[in-house]
């Protein structure tokens, strides 16, 4: 499946690239913006940066990449989704989570298979490359049988992105419809965390293993106790689904007398290696505790537009100083994989919650979507701004078509005009995954002929009705 038409590239490897021709956004702790810049990489890691012209004098062999009078900027950092639902695309639309969950979302969890999850994952990459993410968090907490997160690993590597997989689990729920393949002891979870760990733990490694219990409802107290336990000391990025609807709110109320965060605050489970994924429905009260001990927070804007569950209180955490990261969710509650589109909806949502135009800016969504990403899994020292000696994980987005041109400010252009297929070269640990928008890594007809193969089979199997020659729905009616 992997096709590298660029030459290998080891860990050794010294090529040089330099990337110029527009103006780069380098995220970095003063946020200069170098118009007519130039991004010198050497082998993984960035080199240099600075005048173009200079910096084509001074690197005179380098490879030349034209960023085509566009932006270069670090990539994308996607800090939420689940791979597998790719397959899954235009089957869960105008539900509410929950409906969504039992009526299609489990069923077909419940009956993968390694070949659905490797081609949805590969699939997926295909989505991150094509739209500028170079860095992604996959929560898989579906495990009917063995091996699935190995498959999803396979296809991440194949098409070398970068990424979080974040081995999930689910303890419990048979009593709210979740499908008994699907619920495992939590000592049986972590134990295939840690073996994976095992195998993806080299500095070389694109792949990390992560730790995610799955949410309140499906997740018992002991387990997020031994969660914590095992994930203290670990350097291991800790993620969960928290407060993300009304249902939540309620289960935790009912079951333990307390909103959902003090339940966990209770259970020892916050700390900052937690990404906590949605917040739609805490407090203030709430995000106090989530500073008190800097967890993480992701924010899925679309999906919480597509389930209807709410906005998340953003603004607030980010005042408050937390640490904001952006995401997709995954494809069948969004129904793609598209970080341009979440800029976009991410600005304009808090816009008109707050009813206030500067609420949320083009700068601080293209900030959340790179640096602050990358600090909310713990890699900031690493990848998310374009700074001598870090991972050369970057992209060129090309603003000279009818979408985006004319362009009066780059920035406000990426954010508000972009589509997704302006993004023309993407590198990740200096490895060219697209050049000039033709792909290094994947075979985009094999990949999508094999998600589209994956898709109709997962959906007889778990007896999801087609839609293909649905009839019109009148609005109003189920």
């Amino acid at each position: 499946m992997s096709v590298d038409r660029e030459e290998s590239q080891t860990p050794m490897d010294e090529t040089e690239r330099l990337l110029g021709n527009g103006t780069v956004l380098t995220m970095d702790r003063s946020r200069p913006i170098l118009h007519d810049g130039a991004v010198l990489v050497r082998g993984s890691r960035i080199a240099d940066l600075g005048d173009r012209a200079e910096l084509q004098h001074r690197y005179p062999a380098a490879r030349w990449i034209d960023a085509a009078g566009g932006v270069i900027l670090p990539g994308f950092v996607n800090t939420h989704t689940h791979l597998f639902q790719g397959l899954l695309k235009g089957l869960g639309d105008d539900r509410p989570l929950y409906r969504w969950l039992r009526d299609m979302t489990a069923p077909a969890a419940s009956r993968l298979t390694e070949e659905h999850c490797e081609a949805a994952a590969l699939n997926g990459a295909l989505e991150a490359i094509r739209s500028g993410t170079t860095t992604v968090v996959d929560f898989m907490y579906a495990h009917p049988r063995e091996g699935l997160t190995d498959a999803v690993v396979r296809g991440l590597q194949a098409a070398g992105v970068r990424a979080v997989v974040a081995r999930g689990f689910i303890t419990r729920g048979v009593d709210l419809g979740v499908p008994e393949a699907l619920i495992e002891e939590v000592e049986t979870a972590l134990a295939d965390v840690a073996r994976l760990r095992s195998l993806h733990a080299g500095p070389a490694d694109l792949v990390r293993i992560g730790v995610a219990p799955c949410l309140l409802w499906m997740i018992d107290q002991d387990a997020l106790r031994a969660t914590r336990e095992f994930a203290t000391g670990q350097d291991i990025v800790v993620t969960y689904h928290l407060a993300e609807t009304s249902f939540e709110v309620e289960y935790a109320r009912r079951t333990y007398g307390l909103p959902e965060a003090q339940v966990l605050e209770q259970a020892g489970f916050l700390g900052p290696d937690l990404l906590a994924v949605h917040c739609t429905k805490l407090d203030g009260d709430d995000i106090e505790r989530l500073v008190a001990r800097d967890v993480k927070v992701s924010h899925n804007p679309v999906s919480n537009m597509y389930l209807g569950a709410g906005i998340a209180p953003i603004v607030a955490m980010v005042r408050r100083g937390l640490t904001v990261g952006l995401a997709t969710d995954g494809p069948a509650s969004n129904n793609n994989q598209n970080m341009l589109h979440v800029l976009k909806y991410t600005a304009l949502l808090h816009k008109v919650a707050h009813e206030d135009p500067t609420a949320m800016t083009a700068d601080r969504v293209l900030e959340m979507a790179t640096i602050d990403g990358a600090r909310a899994i713990g890699m900031a020292d690493e990848i998310g701004s374009i700074e001598v000696g870090k991972r050369a994980d970057l992209v060129t987005v090309a603003l000279d078509n009818p979408f985006a041109a004319p362009v009066h400010d780059p920035i406000s252009s990426l954010v508000y005009a972009a589509v997704g297929n302006e993004v023309r070269t993407v590198l990740v640990d200096g490895r060219p995954l697209m050049q000039d928008g033709r792909l290094a890594t994947l075979d985009e007809e094999r990949v999508l002929e094999r998600a589209s193969s994956a898709a109709r089979d997962l959906a007889v199997l778990a007896g999801l009705p087609s839609r293909l020659e649905r009839q019109w729905r009148r609005y109003g009616t189920e």
